[in-house]
């Protein structure tokens, strides 16, 4: 592999910019048997959870609303951030365009239950 290609410095916000579909979520890198993924989203995203995986959301911009099953609805402002635990049923949307960030195992583990 070649060192040039991995040290390579880049910014959410410039990604993000990027991103003008209402919903996009994808991979910006892995590390070990995990990965840094990037949500830009202006709805809401499906009823799921994660059968092996915990989540870790950092909200960039906007505010991320997290419905979580049997437990109170979270809302999360730039610099804020949540563990939603493997095996919780959740739901996240956008209260305006929301930019947030999520670290996870790098595994295809989710499940949807609506």
């Amino acid at each position: 592999m070649n060192k040039a290609q991995i040290l390579v410095k880049k910014r959410f916000e410039e990604i993000s910019n990027k991103v003008d579909k209402v919903y996009d979520n994808f991979i910006l890198e892995t590390i070990n048997d995990h990965c840094l993924r990037i949500a830009v989203m202006q709805e809401e995203y499906r009823w799921h959870y994660h059968k092996n995986t915990d989540e870790l959301f950092v909200v960039l911009e906007g505010e991320l609303k997290i419905e979580i099953k049997d437990h109170e609805t979270v809302f999360l402002k730039p610099g804020e951030f949540i563990k939603i635990p493997s095996k919780t049923i959740h739901k996240t949307s956008a209260v305006t365009r929301t930019v947030n960030i999520c670290f996870e195992k790098n595994a295809d583990d989710t499940i949807f239950v609506d």
